[in-house]
């Protein structure tokens, strides 16, 4: 029995899209149309505090001006309930610490939180002490200790569930198969596959795809305003000539989306992170 191919776009609606989301949603959207699969649209805002709901709407108007349409949006976080995910969830305590006490820690969450009874903070699960093995399909096979990264927290203090909790929650109840997203994520899979398991439930596929930075050697983010899909856009540029580089940088040549959804190969993506040069605009020819 074959099963398919369920790929996701998961905009965070507190920033414009920019360069670097669009290198991981258009590896995402050809992926899965090369599998004949399915692209679904899940707006990732459980952090309330954070989204708004214009840039919502402009992430949205700027994917379908980029061609990465979607077959079905799926209900965003806002209107999902986490509570039953966590009260499944085997092997979780209350947390009590705050972010000055792990500071001063030497930055890392005591293991010993765990047997102090606490009744009120934040709720953490507790990751088995082990070497985590899966298979990422750009960057092959990766051996992660999970408990690196500390007890990932579930629920905030006050209240707020968290990316790490509802990220796994969302792909379980639709049915994602594959998950594609940014390289800077990519060791961080291994809690996100424990999490999966506690669950009793099928790891998705992974692919990490290239981190893209600024000029200023930091991640792209809200702050490289230029480099923003609207800002582009609204200069002038061609959508085609975006394609043109991220398809490069995915190891496809041209400037077609459908030709380059059959034409997708992982082992063709680059691994490297991409750094943009001072004068990116003359650099990567966009017009």
């Amino acid at each position: 029995m074959t099963t398919e191919a369920v790929g996701r776009l998961a905009p965070t609606p507190s920033g414009e899209l920019h360069l670097g989301n669009t290198v991981a949603f258009t590896a995402c959207w050809l992926s899965a149309r090369k599998a004949g699969g399915t692209v679904l649209l899940r707006i990732e805002d459980v952090d309330r505090s954070r989204a708004r709901r214009h840039i919502e709407d402009d992430q949205k108007r700027d994917l379908e001006w980029l061609g990465l349409t979607w077959d079905e949006e799926t209900p965003p976080q806002r209107h999902r309930d986490y509570g039953a995910w966590l009260g499944a969830l085997p092997d979780t305590y209350v947390c009590a610490c705050t972010r000055r006490t792990i500071t001063e820690g030497g930055g890392n969450h005591p293991l010993e939180c765990r047997t102090r009874g606490s009744t009120v903070g934040a709720v953490r699960y507790a990751l088995p002490d082990r070497v985590v093995r899966f298979g990422d399909r750009v960057h092959g096979p990766r051996a992660v200790r999970p408990l690196e990264f500390g007890d990932p927290v579930l629920r905030r203090k006050d209240g707020v569930f968290t990316y790490n909790l509802a990220v796994v929650a969302d792909d379980i109840a639709d049915g994602v198969t594959e998950v594609v997203r940014g390289a800077d994520l990519l060791d961080f899979t291994a809690v996100q596959v424990e999490l999966w398991q506690a669950f009793g439930a099928t790891p998705p596929t992974w692919l990490h795809a290239p981190l893209v930075r600024g000029p200023d050697g930091r991640k792209l983010s809200k702050s490289h305003g230029a480099l923003g899909i609207a800002a582009l856009r609204e200069s002038g540029v061609d959508r085609r000539a975006i394609h043109r580089v991220v398809l490069g940088w995915l190891g496809i040549e041209g400037d077609d989306l459908e030709a380059a959804a059959q034409a997708f190969e992982p082992s063709a993506i680059r691994t490297a992170p991409i750094d943009l040069p001072e004068d990116w605009r003359s650099a990567l020819d966009l017009r």
